[in-house]
């Protein structure tokens, strides 16, 4: 979970220092790839939510872990996806190369939610 709120720290940085521009807004492509990194924040507020309502129910810290596995490295992936498009500013490719970032694998988590997963 620490990975992915530095990818949200320096996202949000890039909003503010980064801003896009006139024409980006204007930018059908660019603004897809920017929209692809905000779902993956409210996914991620939304798993954080619902991971306390349904801890009595086998929602734990390994699953959550494991969900922001995956949520790091989709995050990551929309943002080398930014930082591709013809429109973003250099400075906007630099936050963009910011957000990359590969996820701690722990094969034993892994293991244990998909068990848990396939009973």
């Amino acid at each position: 979970m620490a990975l992915f709120r530095e990818q949200l720290a320096t996202f949000r940085e890039m909003l503010m220092r980064a801003t896009p521009t006139d024409e980006q807004a204007k930018d059908v492509d660019f603004l897809l790839a920017v929209g692809e990194l905000f779902t993956l924040v409210v996914y991620a507020q939304l798993v954080l939510e619902n991971a306390a309502i349904y801890a009595d129910e086998g929602v734990d810290g390994d699953l959550v872990d494991q969900i922001f596995d995956v949520l790091v490295r989709d995050f990551s992936r929309q943002a080398l996806d930014l930082y591709v498009k013809p429109s973003c500013t250099p400075a906007q490719m630099e936050y963009a190369l910011k957000m990359l970032r590969k996820p701690v694998v722990d094969v034993a988590r892994y293991d244990r939610v998909c068990r848990r997963c396939t009973r």
